[in-house]
């Protein structure tokens, strides 16, 4: 593998850990937002 492959190759890697790491914090933003959805909707009754 050329030295040019490599530097690809380790960009690519990043970008994947990127997306993860995007996925995970969209994944806990979700479940935040319902939370609070469920809290405006429980103190919306009383």
């Amino acid at each position: 593998m050329s030295e040019e492959q490599q530097k690809i190759a380790s960009t690519l890697s990043s970008l994947d850990n990127l997306i993860e790491a995007t996925k995970q914090k969209v994944e806990a933003l979700q479940k935040h937002k319902k939370g609070l959805m469920q809290q405006m909707f429980v103190s919306g009754e009383g």
